[in-house]
C-alpha cells in the first residue's frame, strides 16, 4: 500500500514539474484542422498537395502512407522550426490536421507555411 502511494505522489510531482518546464520554451504552433468528403479530397491527394507546397517553399519533408488510413507529411527547417500534415480517412471523410510549430515566441515561415498548406488543401478539393 505504500508504494502506491509512494507512485502517485511522485506522478503528482512530475505531472506539476512538466508544464513548468514547457513555460520555459519559447515556441509558436499554429493548427488547423479541415473535414472534406472523401469523394472530393483523398488523402493520397492531400498529401501530395502538402508535399509540393514543401517542395516548393524549400522545406524538407519526409512522406509516410498507411493506404486507406492516413498520409503523414513532415519536416521543416532547422533551426527554425518543424511542420506536421497527417491526412487522415474517417469513413467517408479526409480530415486534414496541419501543425506548424516555430522555435521561437512568435509566428514565424514555419506558421506561414501551415497557412499557406491549409490554403492549398482546401483548394484542392475538387
Amino acid at each position: 500500500m505504500q508504494h502506491s502511494h509512494f507512485a502517485l505522489a511522485a506522478a503528482a510531482v512530475i505531472g506539476l514539474a512538466l508544464p513548468a518546464l514547457a513555460q520555459d520554451t519559447d515556441f509558436s504552433l499554429t493548427y488547423h484542422v479541415e473535414r472534406t468528403p472523401a469523394a472530393r479530397l483523398s488523402i493520397e491527394t492531400c498529401g501530395k498537395t502538402v508535399a509540393d507546397a514543401a517542395a516548393s517553399a524549400g522545406l524538407q519533408g519526409v512522406t509516410q502512407s498507411y493506404p486507406g488510413q492516413l498520409v503523414t507529411v513532415s519536416g521543416g527547417a532547422a533551426p527554425r522550426g518543424a511542420f506536421v500534415v497527417q491526412c487522415i480517412a474517417v469513413g467517408d471523410t479526409t480530415v486534414s490536421v496541419v501543425q506548424g510549430i516555430d522555435y521561437r515566441a512568435q509566428k514565424g515561415a514555419l506558421g506561414e507555411f501551415a497557412d499557406q498548406v491549409f490554403a492549398a488543401i482546401k483548394s484542392a478539393v475538387e
